[in-house]
């Protein structure tokens, strides 16, 4: 006999059609933000106009690095973002590296990590970026999490994780279904969700599997990339909310990311970076993401709005909306 799936995905795969045409994101519990700064490191005030211009509840401004920041120095930026009414979402990293290792001294990250927040007043603080690529040790992260998530909470600032890769996040939605005795379930999923610029029916191949006993370690390994020996470190931590990243076109399934990861953490959901791809952007599919964000719950969906290797802005650089981004635009105002 099959375990049966979770109550609430259960719900969420038989309302989920319905709630991404039907749900309109513009309401009173706003979730959504961008992500949107100069490439240039051009005018805080011009990026955070744009923003507000859209009707954004959140503002995702560039990390700060603990090992670079000064206390006694003046903070334009933050005083700029002070004056407008969304709040900020603000990364924190330990040091300006890609580096794989916490901080050594914990009281001394702390008292630094505890002036940024005065300095910057978000309404988030997000510890480090994508973690699952970056700790190889669970442990360490944790002790790093716990460290901020306490200067955080003196202040009665929310505190989140700095957001497990979308592709891990998406593997171990896959892995979950799997487990749950689902197998067309979770081939749907997979085909659906986890797919590259070159292999684009990628996730097929995982048909293949109808239990978990059956998947290779190494398949597995390759694609949680850590994912599942964090899960534990997110149910443990003091975070308000559990954070993901999201860059796949299927509406669906990042709602069923989203329940999944809060179904396994007990934890509400968040997300500070949905984007597109510059190889995937259609947008036609930005209406259904944002929509499917505000059926899931996230506490926050903050759009990626930075043009790099990676992701594609929804401006121009002379500050027109491309075609995403007047999609955005009319989903934000809640114009059908």
């Amino acid at each position: 006999m099959r375990p049966p799936l979770p109550r609430l995905l259960r719900l969420l795969l038989v309302v989920l059609p319905w709630l991404v045409t039907a749900a309109p994101p513009a309401l009173a519990d706003n979730p959504f933000g961008l992500m949107l700064w100069q490439a240039d490191g051009g005018s805080v005030e011009l990026s955070a106009a744009r923003a507000a211009a859209l009707g954004i509840a959140w503002f995702r401004p560039p990390a700060v690095f603990i090992d670079r920041w000064q206390p006694a120095a003046p903070c334009p930026a933050c005083a700029v973002l002070a004056r407008y009414p969304f709040q900020l979402a603000l990364t924190v990293r330990s040091d300006g590296r890609r580096a794989v290792f916490p901080p050594h001294d914990l009281d001394a990250y702390g008292k630094t990590l505890g002036s940024i927040l005065d300095a910057w007043k978000p309404a988030l603080v997000v510890v480090e970026n994508e973690e699952n690529l970056l700790f190889p040790s669970p442990d360490d992260y944790a002790r790093e999490l716990a460290a901020a998530c306490a200067q955080a909470h003196d202040r009665g600032v929310l505190c989140t994780n700095g957001g497990l890769s979308g592709d891990a996040a998406a593997g171990l939605a896959w892995l979950t279904l799997l487990q749950s005795g689902r197998s067309d379930i979770a081939c749907d999923f997979a085909r659906r969700a986890l797919y590259t610029e070159d292999e684009p029916e990628a996730g097929a191949a995982l048909c293949r599997y109808r239990t978990v006993a059956e998947v290779p370690p190494e398949r597995r390994d390759a694609l949680l990339k850590n994912a599942d020996r964090l899960i534990a470190v997110y149910r443990a931590a003091p975070i308000d909310a559990v954070n993901f990243h999201w860059y796949g076109h299927d509406a669906g399934a990042l709602a069923t990311t989203a329940a999944i990861l809060g179904q396994l953490t007990g934890k509400p959901v968040l997300s500070n970076e949905i984007g597109q791809r510059p190889w995937d952007v259609t947008p036609a599919r930005v209406r259904p993401l944002m929509r499917a964000a505000f059926a899931a719950q996230l506490k926050a969906a903050i759009w990626y709005s930075i043009d790099s290797p990676f992701s594609r802005s929804l401006f121009e650089e002379s500050g027109a909306l491309r075609p995403s981004g007047l999609e955005f635009a009319k989903q934000m105002s809640g114009r059908k």
